[in-house]
């Protein structure tokens, strides 16, 4: 007997499903960044999580911004004939994981031919060092930002605690005011930022004259050696803020991490580009059905 509903009944993704959800979030190796407690939580809003269970496992099922229905498999893809009914129902594959893809190349061949590799939302993942240390021809426009903005600022900086949360969100309310035109992930970073104590994000804020500039925020991931950094938002008139917060929030975590997941570029070419120039060492790559 599973431990949820079995589909097509559901019961929808939140604290209250913590106990039972997060022993499986724990043991997932491939390090997707969308996959921890935390993340899949505070987006639970704007995708309306839902966990449904299959013969094989838990299912994580969802509504994208294209309207289009989506299930997540967590530790193994649903049978054959299960996979069938969701198509039927409406529901189609994505992130699915590069061990799970594997496993279905080998024992349901069918199953893996109807998946493709989404490079959109592949996660980057950098050394912590190459980002701290911006060594080499290939950083030195980035080293000569960060350089300008340290001269020109003097920042001090502080670890996001309960205390300053409120700055972090001050910073956060000034940063969307000069983005009401274009949709952003205000919301779930609110979401995040009001989770700081509860959850284990990870963050620091920036401050120039004792005034709140910028904040960073992530967590570690299930390997303990790699980091994801879920948000980032600094005031832009306080040119080389995003340099600055990519380096200092690498400075200071955990020296046990090697590895920063910097989430993915969501088919963005501007992003894209410039996620590729801090060199990423690898990619976490994902799946998604080519039948929706």
């Amino acid at each position: 007997m599973g431990r949820f509903p079995e589909y097509p009944n559901f019961v929808p993704f939140s604290k209250d499903t913590k106990t039972e959800i997060m022993p499986l979030l724990q043991n997932l190796k491939d390090g997707i960044s969308e996959l921890t407690f935390y993340s899949l939580l505070i987006h639970t809003k704007k995708y309306n999580y839902r966990i449904t269970q299959t013969k094989s496992g838990a299912v994580l099922l969802l509504r994208k911004k294209d309207e289009k229905n989506y299930f997540i498999p967590i530790n193994q893809f649903p049978l054959q004939d299960e996979t069938l009914q969701l198509n039927a129902d409406g529901y189609f594959a994505t992130l699915v994981s590069a061990s799970i893809m594997k496993n279905l190349i080998d024992s349901a061949p069918e199953i893996a031919s109807t998946l493709s590799k989404d490079r959109d939302n592949a996660d980057y993942v950098y050394l912590k060092n190459d980002l701290i240390e911006l060594k080499g021809k290939a950083f030195h426009k980035k080293k000569n930002h960060l350089n300008a903005f340290i001269k020109k600022y003097s920042p001090s900086v502080e670890l996001l605690t309960i205390q300053n949360v409120k700055d972090a969100k001050e910073v956060l309310e000034k940063w969307q005011k000069n983005h009401l035109n274009i949709q952003t992930d205000y919301e779930t970073t609110k979401a995040a930022l009001d989770l700081i104590g509860e959850a284990n994000f990870f963050g620091i804020i920036v401050y120039v004259q004792f005034e709140p500039i910028g904040f960073a925020l992530g967590e570690t991931m299930n390997d303990e050696i790699t980091f994801c950094t879920h948000f980032e938002k600094g005031l832009e008139e306080f040119r080389g803020i995003y340099q600055y917060l990519n380096q200092i929030l690498a400075v200071k975590l955990d020296e046990k991490i090697q590895f920063i997941n910097r989430e993915q570029d969501l088919g963005d070419e501007g992003l894209r580009q410039s996620k590729m120039t801090y060199r990423p060492v690898k990619f976490i790559e994902k799946y998604c059905s080519t039948l929706g």
